[in-house]
């Protein structure tokens, strides 16, 4: 039918659909505010915003390297949830959190309306948008979400229809292929210990700015890898593509990541140099050379063999990186539209994603600096990732 919103699906969102076949590969932002907390509002401005950026109602159609993203007509729904047992700094009393969300039928994103606090005190209303990480990327669900807090505050919405693929763009930008890296890694919170499968989390917030933050907690995190044992650490840093193209308006998938190694030795000034230098070199567009082959593989069959990468990972304690740390930046919610509902705070959850031993997100408001932790059950047991939390939080800032 013409007219319909569409992209291809690109190899980096395959692998995210071999992924949820195991956990739920999901963004889920989280924003806490007070203001307008009727459902009805909330879903009529998810209908509009969404109907501005098809890409939040996109399903999945075709087959093998045919598959591509396409407009459903149907708009995320808004569903209240009880978080009377959720304080927001773990997945603990939030089984809604693991609710998965259907490439093929849909929907792929969704908004939940959290109602109840345990602090009885506690006055603020709290959303989270969810997106399923083959459909959008963390940067993807924040303008989507920011269009939906437009229109509730009675703006028209900037709105996306985009149909270029993360692949795509990173041509645009780069024609050179990575190199494969043949070193294994360690992972900051040591070897895996047991057979848990899943994925947990857990949050702390600290005050900002912090000076090469990226760089700072990637020697901090490799200081705790090697309490554990010694060996290499590669740290994956996601990387927006959207910078190369200012006038771009996507949800789309559109980041790639630039790998940076740790030695011992090497101070946040030697991190941050390079980290730099990758970003000049437009290294976050490379592409591997068996890209394109993935496109022909079978979703089920890269699930299947991912699995028994993961299980001999974890049994050997070497991995392909260490982790992501992925830096959403300040994000300025004193801008947002605030007639109907006044955003204070805004962070994200890392995707539950068992393929990496580690993950950590932050994101800035105000002058706060918020840090999510996440790892592999298994990987986590003994109060490790507390343990890496509490480390990050003693020495950022000295």
């Amino acid at each position: 039918m013409p007219g319909v919103y569409q992209r291809k699906l690109s190899v980096n969102e395959r692998m995210f659909l071999a992924s949820a076949a195991f956990a739920p590969a999901l963004n889920q932002v989280v924003i806490e505010g007070t203001g307008n907390d009727d459902l009805t509002a909330w879903q009529s401005a998810v209908d509009i915003a969404s109907a501005a950026n098809p890409g939040s109602r996109v399903v999945l159609r075709g087959f093998s390297g045919m598959c591509r993203w396409r407009d459903s007509g149907k708009n995320p729904p808004v569903r209240p949830i009880d978080g009377s047992h959720w304080n927001g700094y773990g997945p603990e009393g939030a089984p809604f959190l693991d609710a998965p969300l259907d490439a093929q039928y849909g929907p792929t994103c969704e908004v939940l309306l959290i109602k109840g606090h345990p602090a009885p005190d506690y006055n603020m209303t709290r959303l989270i948008f969810r997106t399923h990480h083959a459909v959008m990327d963390g940067r993807g669900t924040l303008f989507w979400m920011e269009d939906i807090l437009r229109v509730l505050s009675g703006l028209e919405p900037v709105g996306s229809k985009a149909s270029i693929t993360d692949s795509e763009l990173a041509r645009s930008i780069q024609n050179k292929t990575r190199r494969p890296i043949k070193k294994n890694f360690i992972a900051p919170t040591g070897k895996a210990i047991s057979n848990q499968p899943g994925t947990t989390w857990c949050r702390f917030e600290t005050t900002g700015p912090i000076p090469q933050i990226l760089a700072r907690a990637a020697v901090i995190l490799a200081r705790e890898a090697w309490s554990y044992d010694s060996g290499h650490l590669l740290f994956a840093i996601p990387v927006d593509l959207r910078r190369h193209r200012t006038d771009l308006n996507s949800t789309a998938n559109l980041t790639y990541s630039i790998y940076i190694e740790v030695n011992p030795g090497d101070s946040p000034d030697i991190i941050a140099a390079e980290i730099n230098s990758q970003l000049a070199a437009k290294n976050e567009g490379l592409l591997s050379p068996e890209d394109e082959l993935f496109r022909f593989v079978p979703i089920r069959l890269i699930s299947r063999q991912a699995r028994k990468i993961i299980e001999a990972r974890h049994e050997n304690g070497s991995y392909s990186i260490s982790g992501f740390i992925s830096n959403l930046g300040k994000i300025p919610v004193e801008k947002f539209p605030d007639n109907e509902f006044k955003v204070h705070k805004v962070w994200g959850i890392p995707p539950g994603i068992e393929y990496a031993p580690f993950a950590t997100v932050l994101s800035g408001y105000h002058d706060k600096i918020s840090f999510i932790l996440a790892a592999p059950k298994r990987l986590a047991t003994d109060g490790r990732l507390n343990r890496a939390a509490r480390r990050l939080a003693a020495e950022l800032n000295n």
